[in-house]
């Protein structure tokens, strides 16, 4: 076993952990808010905590690993096409992950405990947002197999399937903020308007 061996054991496997976290995470939450939506803020800040024990040293894991292959490899490049599209994919999931996800799990879970009426919207507008993160993860899945060059076919098909799962989440998530206005009772009338 060489050490170019190791690190790709330990990159697949960071990269196993870090995207079936985040794919089973999607799913569980989506199975609380509809079937217990009152267990929301406890997922809201368990999400918190994996997210900083496991996704964040996981992602941070795979993307040393795989720059630790690169430099160990006498075919690979950073100035590979398809590495260079990883990296920037890479960037753009795990400051979303850091600066959003995270911190907006934890505040709805905190709104949730409160009883606050915003806590359900925000809850579906995260779900969106975890869906077009897992959409990215599995983009650089796609980027790291099939090794796309700029401008190339591969390339596109990459993009095309990520604008269309993203173009899918998105409808899902207008139509249950739909379900979710629809199912608000009216507001009273004024006073005033009761009495004249």
């Amino acid at each position: 076993m060489t050490w170019f061996d190791v690190l790709v054991f330990l990159h697949v496997a960071m990269a196993v952990a870090w995207v079936g976290g985040a794919l089973t995470l999607i799913v569980l939450g989506h199975r609380i808010g509809s079937t217990a939506p009152e267990q929301m803020a406890s997922f809201g800040h368990n999400i918190d905590w994996v997210a900083k024990r496991v996704f964040i040293p996981a992602s941070l894991t795979a993307v040393v690993t795989g720059v630790l292959m690169v430099i160990d490899s006498d075919f690979y490049g950073f100035g590979d096409d398809w590495i260079v599209i990883g990296l920037v994919l890479y960037g753009i999931t795990f400051f979303a992950g850091l600066l959003v996800l995270s911190p907006e799990s934890a505040r709805i879970g905190k709104l949730t405990q409160e009883g606050s009426p915003e806590a359900p919207a925000r809850t579906m507008r995260l779900i969106f947002l975890a869906r077009l993160d897992l959409t990215l993860l599995f983009l650089i899945i796609y980027v790291m197999t099939v090794k796309p060059q700029f401008g190339g076919e591969e390339l596109w098909i990459g993009i095309v399937g990520a604008l269309v799962a993203g173009g899918l989440f998105f409808w899902r998530y207008r139509a249950a903020l739909a379900r979710m206005a629809s199912m608000v009772p009216p507001s009273a009338p004024p006073a005033e308007a009761t009495e004249s």
